[in-house]
């Protein structure tokens, strides 16, 4: 495979979704085995502003964040990504989540108004958010904050 033929398969790639630079690179090395070929054309696609991990992570983060996820699981996912962890702070420097809040909303919706009857009731629903990448204070504060 060619540059131009490299190029026009990361272009149609970029064309349907963002994808970091690392998801990117392994795409794309699936068509050729030329490691600096590929390199050249994430180095274009980057130049010509096809390709940007800002703005994969502001994507990331408004999914994730409307899907209810915490800090820990976004952070995680990032990792996987080959994701800047300072790029990631700097996002979430702008955006300003309210993680408690959001933890709280994610409980309600899940559980609703529902008492807890049973210390084991109370550890299920606390790993729940726990699994869904909030802080552990978060998730109690959460839960204290519901039953009040």
């Amino acid at each position: 495979m060619n540059l131009n033929e490299l190029k026009k398969s990361a272009l149609q790639l970029l064309a349907r979704r963002e994808y970091s630079t690392q998801q990117l690179q392994q795409r794309l090395q699936t068509k050729t085995t030329d490691d600096q070929l590929v390199q050249q054309v994430i180095v274009w696609c980057q130049a010509e502003n096809y390709q940007s991990d800002t703005r994969f992570v502001e994507m990331l983060l408004r999914s994730r964040l409307g899907k209810g996820y915490g800090p820990l699981y976004i952070q995680q996912e990032c990792r996987r990504h080959g994701i800047c962890m300072t790029l990631l702070q700097q996002q979430l420097a702008q955006l300003e989540p309210d993680w408690l809040e959001l933890a709280q909303s994610i409980y309600l919706k899940k559980y609703g108004g529902t008492a807890i009857t049973s210390a084991s009731e109370r550890a299920k629903r606390q790993r729940y958010l726990q699994q869904r990448g909030f802080y552990p204070e978060d998730c109690s504060a959460a839960l204290k904050n519901i039953r009040s």
